[in-house]
């Protein structure tokens, strides 16, 4: 195990009394696929950032080795609001090789899942209240999480919505209440909606602000965008329509959020010549939506995608085929234009609110995460702070 401070004899026994209850789902028979390749420039990395309300920040990266070796572990950080400090709070207990993913709850609450990883099929939950100081662990998931960064979300009474690998869309409280299946990506793809839009694999959970649950998926239809609301028992449409200009392409979404009174969907529309990114913001539930600019990202692969407390969107796409270099851009939600940002330090894995909404670039390499700060007026980057994080090399073999 990696991190581990669980004894494991009792995640053992956890993971039995998984398999024996079911902890509502569908028994597990086998684990986690491999991701399809063909998704693969489309499919958001799991570095991501988010902030709440109160100006709390917190980021998912990768760090340590290499993932042949199992040596890559994936690290959770916070900066308290007023803060420009970053500090490691991954929670300890569980293997972190497979990923993180994280939804804000509150001002300083946070509920963080472990995806699975080696022969483990189920994700551990943790939650924790005041900023990552201290964590209960005492809700599972299975099957385990997909790896996307946003397979989990929070409703504002504090309901649980998660995607599995296995395809389903899973309902909880978050008191240790057995999880409850709202829909499996093939009744969501037989549905009227998912017809019409050709699903072809879940991408992002979240909730209205009154509490409905919002899943989006891939479509394999010309310009369908899959967001959809669950009311009433069924499935509605809550996308956007895009422009003209946009809707002969096959359309992923690759972020979706809500925070406040705000949800946020982020928009890949896909074509030969590379992906389209366009953002979306809707405050009624995805009946109705203001559309940002479209921004070219050449042949996306792997972008790093974040969404602020604020509606603001961070985006790092990796350079590709097409481009030099790693570009990165951010909007707000009453932008007119993306904001492009100067060339970025090498190495970058996300970017991140800083504590006056400006934004900040974590960096990775091996154990040390550096924070970078865009000085006003300058284009350039300036080094801010340095973490070293004791990564446990060789404990996953």
């Amino acid at each position: 195990m990696s991190r581990s401070r669980w004894p494991f004899g009792l995640l053992a026994l956890v993971a039995g009394a998984v398999m024996v209850a079911g902890c509502g789902t569908k028994p597990v028979t086998a684990g986690p696929p491999a991701r399809a390749s063909a998704l693969a420039a489309t499919v958001p990395t799991l570095a991501t950032s988010a902030s709440s309300v109160s100006g709390t920040g917190w980021a998912v990266v990768k760090m340590g080795g290499s993932a042949d070796a199992v040596d890559n572990f994936w690290e959770l950080f916070v900066r308290p609001a007023g803060s420009t400090t970053w500090k490691l709070a991954t929670p300890t207990g569980v293997a972190s090789n497979g990923g993180l993913v994280m939804a804000a709850s509150g001002a300083t609450s946070l509920v963080t899942g472990f995806l699975p990883s080696q022969k483990l099929t189920f994700s551990p939950l943790a939650v924790t209240s005041d900023g990552g100081r201290n964590w209960s662990q005492n809700l599972l998931l299975s099957p385990g999480f997909r790896a996307v960064p946003n397979a989990l979300a929070v409703s504002p009474s504090g309901q649980l919505l998660a995607l599995t690998y296995a395809g389903n869309v899973e309902a909880g409280t978050g008191g240790g209440a057995p999880w409850r299946t709202l829909a499996t990506q093939r009744t969501l793809a037989d549905s009227p909606v998912g017809r019409a839009c050709g699903v072809r694999t879940l991408t992002a959970a979240a909730w209205t602000p009154t509490g409905s649950p919002l899943v989006a998926a891939s479509c394999d239809r010309p310009g369908a965008i899959g967001i959809f609301a669950f009311s009433a028992g069924g499935w509605r449409r809550a996308g956007p329509a895009l422009p003209a200009s946009l809707s002969r392409g096959v359309i992923n979404v690759i972020g979706l959020a809500t925070t406040g009174q705000r949800t946020t969907a982020v928009l890949a529309a896909m074509s030969a010549a590379g992906a389209t990114i366009v953002t979306g913001w809707s405050s009624d539930g995805g009946t109705t939506w203001q559309l940002s600019p479209a921004l070219s990202a050449g042949r996306a692969s792997r972008p790093s995608v974040s969404i602020w407390a604020d509606g603001s969107v961070g985006l790092v796409v990796p350079a590709g085929a097409t481009a030099s270099e790693t570009q990165s851009a951010t909007i707000g939600w009453q932008s007119a234009s993306w904001r492009t940002l100067p060339p970025l330090p090498a190495r970058t894995a996300t970017l991140a609110a800083g504590p006056a909404g400006q934004p900040q670039v974590l960096t990775v390499s091996g154990t040390a995460l550096t924070a970078w700060q865009l000085t006003t007026g300058s284009s350039r980057w300036t080094m801010t702070q340095t973490i070293r994080v004791p990564v446990p090399y060789g404990s996953s073999g």
